[in-house]
């Protein structure tokens, strides 16, 4: 990745959705996590999740009055321990990335931070999902239903999307959110920028079928467990390696169209690294270290 950097590791987190949104619980970690590492409003969006994350969840899972009870208590558990514990490591590591991004990104320094940013979304699921656990193990069978009703549709718009179109329209698409990533970090690009975009996005193995292929999987695992939710013991240590697995559901073809783009990305973002003006640089320097400040700011807040 380059200056996009942080960004590109945003783009994997956004390809992942269209896995990863396929449970409810993993459309709150995204709404944590893509929000807020994102960067847009930092304090204002943050401070705004105690609503917009049960507001999401609904879309998905009508809560009756007991979950619900039960649900915003543990929201506001975790989110204190998010602000508490969590913040203040998304401002050390937004620091460390404007350091090297200011020195010029490496291959050494991507992939450090893919991999933090990794690390960090991983200890927020990890914090989830016994909440996740038990707020499903409660679900009724007209909930379960709808649940998975609402899968359907973002099955359907997912294919619409990212299958049901040209090629030459998939490769547009995915240019334009690389470009829409990084200039929301360095201000316009050039046209040559621009072209860098194109002809990588261009070597880009398309995976529309086989995420669609992983996620309905993972949709299907996912309702036999539920199936079981009144064996407690067997339930929850079912769904809790679910929720946790990393690659369920993927093929052969799906991990190795995933690596190879994988590294088509890296070879992209270092040549816009190299791009970059000195400008860009400092603009995109300048906001990671005011997105920093702002989430060491809102640790401290009670």
């Amino acid at each position: 990745m380059d200056l996009g950097i942080y960004t590109a590791s945003i783009t994997m987190c956004k390809s992942k959705l269209n896995i990863l949104k396929t449970a409810t619980f993993r459309a709150v970690f995204l709404i944590i996590f893509v929000f807020v590492l994102q960067g847009c409003a930092v304090k204002f969006v943050y401070n705004q999740l105690d609503w917009a994350i049960p507001w999401y969840l609904s879309d998905y899972m009508s809560l009756d009055g007991d979950q619900e009870d039960q649900f915003d208590e543990r929201l506001a558990e975790y989110l204190k321990w998010h602000r508490q514990t969590q913040l203040p490591l998304y401002g050390d590591f937004l620091n460390q990335v404007a350091d090297k991004l200011e020195q010029g990104m490496t291959e050494s320094s991507i992939i450090y931070v893919q991999d933090r940013t990794q690390a960090l979304g991983q200890v927020l699921i990890e914090r989830l999902v016994p909440d996740m656990v038990m707020l499903f193990g409660s679900a009724s069978d007209d909930q379960v239903v709808a649940l998975f009703e609402k899968f359907a549709e973002d099955n359907q718009e997912y294919r619409e999307e990212y299958i049901d179109v040209s090629e030459r329209a998939q490769r547009k698409l995915r240019a334009k959110e690389v470009q829409k990533y990084i200039e929301r970090w360095t201000g316009r690009l050039s046209d040559d920028q621009l072209a860098l975009i194109r002809e990588g996005t261009q070597q880009y193995y398309l995976m529309g079928a086989e995420f669609l292929q992983a996620r309905l999987a993972w949709q299907q695992e996912f309702r036999r467990i539920l199936e079981g939710r009144d064996e407690k013991p067997s339930f929850e240590k079912a769904l809790s390696g679910l929720l946790l697995s990393e690659g369920y559901g993927r093929s052969d073809s799906f991990e190795t169209k995933l690596d190879h783009n994988k590294k088509i990305l890296l070879q992209l973002y270092l040549k816009l690294d190299s791009s970059l003006t000195e400008r860009q640089r400092a603009k995109a320097v300048k906001k990671l270290r005011g997105y920093s400040e702002d989430f060491h700011d809102l640790s401290k807040q009670s």
